[in-house]
């Protein structure tokens, strides 16, 4: 679909998205759908593509560090990095050290080095990382709202690495302890997303999606100043974790576009080698526009409540990428190949 504006695009589709949950399953959708910033999606739950069946939100950790004695959160936030809390609530008996670890794992794929937890009792904190913190045990379990019986699982390390890895954790738990609905259908837009984002490895800026995307209008004058604070005009729609719809305005303007073809690390002689095919048409006069692609299998597996779009699509593929269906790929024949000029190189087993 290709239209002008954010707001035509998210209304065009939730009206899309009611109608076929309303003729499919009966269910009639609450619209508008709620719109969550990228930077309150990730503080909140670890992820731009949230599971919103549950609740269980982050809480920011910095303000009771200080307080504490717990050195390896104070190196966090002295180096510009995040603290992050999540209060599980009344499993603090049944999550044994084992258990934590287990967590602690999950953690870790996402980058994390470790995971600190604290018990809440009667008497305090207790378990973990809890004698760091006994001379401020009542102002942390006030702050967080934790009650006794509560498991307090904390995270440091720089802001998207404690996010992610924490929201990983939390939609875990979401799985473990049974906290998620059945038959519910929770969707969001998840906007405001960052246009640029650092890459440390080659010390540069990369486009955080892609090149071709619009900034939002207050950054378009200072994008080159900061570019790691431009936002841009993207938008995704996500349901129940997963991405289910995702879309941008673009860029329409010939001198814009080459000014973020040089934030990322193309120079203009370079720009118009390798895209100036489309600077030539937004020469002519492109007007503005918009789109967004659904991904229509995922959108069937979830409405069939499947784990896996292979359960929906016709012809699905297994872990070697052969479809059993139709036995493909299959071997093409020299004929063929000569007529399409491709040739089939066997390399040694």
């Amino acid at each position: 679909m290709s239209f002008v504006s954010r707001d035509v695009v998210l209304s065009v589709t939730e009206g899309m998205m009611s109608h076929v949950f309303k003729e499919a399953k009966g269910l009639d959708l609450t619209i508008p759908f709620p719109r969550i910033s990228y930077d309150d999606a990730m503080n909140t739950y670890g992820s731009d593509k949230p599971d919103l069946r549950f609740d269980m939100k982050f809480q920011d950790f910095s303000p009771f560090v200080e307080a504490g004695e717990f050195s390896v959160f104070k190196s966090v936030l002295e180096n510009n990095g995040a603290v992050k809390a999540l209060v599980v609530p009344g499993v603090a008996a049944d999550y044994s050290r084992k258990k934590i670890t287990d967590l602690e794992e999950t953690a870790k794929i996402y980058g994390a080095k470790g995971l600190a937890w604290m018990k809440v009792t009667s008497e305090g904190l207790d378990g973990g990382i809890s004698k760091f913190y006994s001379a401020s045990a009542e102002v942390i379990k006030e702050g967080l709202g934790a009650k006794e019986g509560d498991l307090i699982l904390l995270m440091g390390a720089e802001w998207k690495t404690a996010c992610t890895s924490l929201g990983a954790v939390r939609a875990r738990l979401g799985k473990d302890l049974n906290l998620i609905e059945p038959n519910t259908f929770a969707f969001a837009w998840i906007v405001d997303f960052p246009l640029f984002e650092w890459n440390e490895e080659e010390e540069k800026w990369d486009p955080a999606h892609h090149m071709f995307s619009m900034p939002q209008h207050e950054f378009i004058d200072t994008m080159e100043e900061n570019p790691g604070i431009v936002k841009g005009d993207l938008y995704d729609l996500v349901l129940n974790g997963y991405e289910l719809a995702s879309g941008s305005i673009r860029v329409h303007d010939p001198e814009l576009q080459q000014r973020i073809f040089s934030i990322v690390g193309f120079p203009k002689e370079e720009a118009e080698e390798r895209f100036g095919f489309m600077l030539k048409s937004f020469r002519y006069g492109a007007p503005p526009h918009g789109g967004i692609a659904p991904g229509l299998d995922r959108l069937v597996m979830l409405m069939a409540q499947q784990e896996s779009i292979k359960e929906v699509i016709a012809f699905p593929k297994n872990s070697q990428g052969v479809s059993p269906m139709d036995d493909c790929p299959a071997r093409v024949d020299e004929t063929q190949l000569r007529d399409l000029h491709l040739k089939v190189i066997e390399t040694e087993k």
